[in-house]
């Protein structure tokens, strides 16, 4: 089977077989063009400051996360590539990616105290960092401001119960057909939507000391916030407006109120340029709480080039590479310094997610990646099956004991 498993991925080309590597492979997914272009700016400036580390470029435009497992297990992963935030502890705790300790140490320039705190450890285990935060993204909340004017509303909400109360302004049948066609507020059914509200209610999905709590009441009430909104008809849901996601729904004016990130906002200059919106904080639950997202640059144990793989992961994730790759803002800094360089601190819309920085909890999970596919599973019972929200996330608390890492 691990033959054949080889024979795949030479096929698939992310390494010449059979002949020594002369060069750094350098590898990250796929999500767009313009982030592809924006990448491959950042490495032609490291290109020019570094001649002296030959490199390929070799992303992977589907399917990363399993196409990454084959390399790492036939010993043929690329020497340096991205890794997410969620399924990282997993990858660390296998004892497949080389500690980054010690580089950073030998490497006084890289400045490690100029990241955000909440990045510092974001990609540590067992006391040692494996991953250095290459950027972020979190969910904040987006609001239509033209439905807000003709609702009577001027401000976003604040809370939980203004968020309540004006979904159900802003619900309204615009054509007089008797069909709802405007709703205040969009639903995805999905684990990560539900989590910033679990958050906000004192809930997880599990504790540091690897105890599940998803199915504890802190998140059932939260899930049973969101599930109100929807069952009392001042919610949607994407496949019920026939829409593949959320900012889909937003993007056709169906619907006054989102929380997404800021992966929408050119999403929406492309497909709603004349949308008018606003961006704020999350509105606040007992405490305030958001979801942060990041994504790793590791270096696998196997790599025989580690030393001008950190060179790239230094300057990638240094102040010039990460003030080249977020000055677009399609992804936000980690840096303190690049936040400030980039104007991100006073821009009206990236300050508030800036300023979330200071109350987000990363999207990072102690478990096996099985977990997700589990509770995106049990979240669709909920919501499409109408499946009974205790029972279904008790369950889910038992069904994940066996995803938890040793």
């Amino acid at each position: 089977m691990k033959t054949k498993f080889f024979i795949a991925i030479c096929f698939l080309g992310f390494f010449s077989c059979g002949e020594k590597e002369t060069a750094t492979r350098y590898t990250s997914w796929q999500s767009s063009q313009t982030e592809e272009q924006i990448i491959r700016k950042t490495l032609k400036n490291f290109e020019e400051e570094h001649p002296e580390v030959p490199f390929k470029f070799q992303p992977i435009p589907g399917n990363y996360p399993e196409k990454i497992q084959l390399m790492l297990g036939t010993g043929k992963a690329p020497d340096l590539f991205w890794l997410k935030g969620d399924t990282s502890p997993a990858y660390m705790s296998f004892d497949v990616l080389e500690p980054l300790d010690q580089f950073m140490q030998n490497d006084p320039s890289f400045d490690f105290d100029d990241f955000f705190p909440v990045f510092q450890n974001a990609f540590q285990y067992q006391g040692k960092n494996y991953g250095i935060a290459k950027d972020f993204n979190a969910y904040v909340f987006f609001y239509n401001k033209k439905m807000f004017r003709e609702a009577g509303l001027t401000d976003p909400p604040k809370n939980w119960e203004e968020l309540y109360e004006f979904s159900k302004k802003l619900t309204k049948d615009t054509n007089g057909d008797g069909k709802t066609d405007q709703y205040g507020f969009v639903i995805e059914p999905s684990i990560d939507i539900v989590l910033p509200f679990a958050f906000q209610n004192g809930g997880e999905i599990i504790s540091d000391a690897g105890e599940i709590k998803i199915g504890q009441p802190e998140f059932i009430q939260a899930t049973q916030y969101l599930m109100s909104m929807y069952r009392d008809g001042i919610a949607t849901n994407p496949a019920d407006m026939g829409a593949g996601w959320l900012g889909d729904v937003f993007s056709r004016k169906q619907c006054a109120m989102i929380v997404s990130g800021a992966w929408l906002i050119p999403y929406l200059r492309d497909n709603s340029p004349d949308l008018e919106y606003g961006v704020a904080e999350m509105p606040m639950g007992k405490k305030k709480a958001t979801l942060a997202f990041s994504v790793a640059m590791v270096i696998p144990k196997q790599s025989e080039r580690k030393e001008d793989a950190w060179k790239m992961l230094s300057y990638l994730a240094g102040k010039k590479g990460m003030k080249t790759w977020t000055e677009s803002g399609i992804a936000l800094p980690t840096r303190k310094s690049v936040a400030e360089e980039n104007g991100f601190n006073q821009d009206s819309i990236l300050n508030i997610f800036m300023k979330s920085i200071d109350y987000a909890k990363l999207y990072k999970v102690n478990m096996k990646e099985r977990w997700y596919d589990e509770s995106q599973a049990a979240m669709q019972g909920i919501f499409y099956k109408n499946k009974d929200i205790e029972t279904t996330l008790k369950e889910l608390a038992v069904t994940l004991e066996k995803y938890k890492l040793n």
